[in-house]
């Protein structure tokens, strides 16, 4: 579908993202996991990493943070890791998915990730503060980037007070997202 819209409308095949929250960021990474061919990047807020869930019981227990082969954020055991770059967002107060979920799917997108984060601390004016972490690829160029929302719960982060599951008080994911997808091209890893 995606390459047929593409085609379609004569996009550039080199700026292709995908980005969801919750069970949407939970399908993200499954497009960017089986398709990496085809995203450049990946967006994923509040969602699961891919394989810990075949069944109800075990998606329940792992939007928990307490079952499943990444349990206590071993990335081993799912099979599943990917060289797509990723942003990754989360609040600590999810009570909806745990927010372990987030290292949990920051482990399968590290395998390129080189050691020495880089470690920011902020605030949004009048809203949330954050921590946010940069790890870059053997080349230096930032390859994963993990936001964690102080204070925020099941809610897509700066969103707008007009939508369902935002928070206007968290730093603007949508911004933020853009500004990294732009920052990565197909073309660089391959085509």
């Amino acid at each position: 579908m995606t390459r047929q819209i593409i085609e379609t409308h004569g996009l550039d095949k080199r700026r292709v993202y995908v980005a969801g929250l919750s069970a949407g960021a939970a399908m993200a990474t499954t497009l960017a996991m089986t398709y990496p061919d085809l995203f450049a990047a990946v967006g994923v807020h509040s969602g699961l990493p891919q394989g810990v869930a075949q069944s109800l019981p075990d998606a329940l227990g792992a939007m928990q943070g307490g079952t499943g082969p990444l349990s206590g954020s071993k990335a081993k055991g799912t099979g599943w890791a990917s060289e797509v770059p990723a942003i990754i967002f989360h609040g600590d107060r999810d009570t909806t998915v745990h927010s372990s979920n987030a290292d949990r799917v920051a482990a399968q997108y590290s395998t390129s990730r080189q050691a020495g984060p880089t470690v920011e601390k902020g605030k949004v004016a009048n809203g949330h503060a954050y921590t946010r972490t940069t790890h870059h690829n053997s080349k230096g160029e930032p390859h994963l980037e993990q936001w964690r929302i102080h204070g925020e719960g099941h809610a897509w982060s700066g969103g707008s007070t007009q939508g369902s599951y935002t928070d206007p008080k968290g730093p603007d994911a949508s911004k933020e997202m853009l500004r990294f997808f732009f920052s990565h091209r197909l073309a660089s890893r391959q085509l």
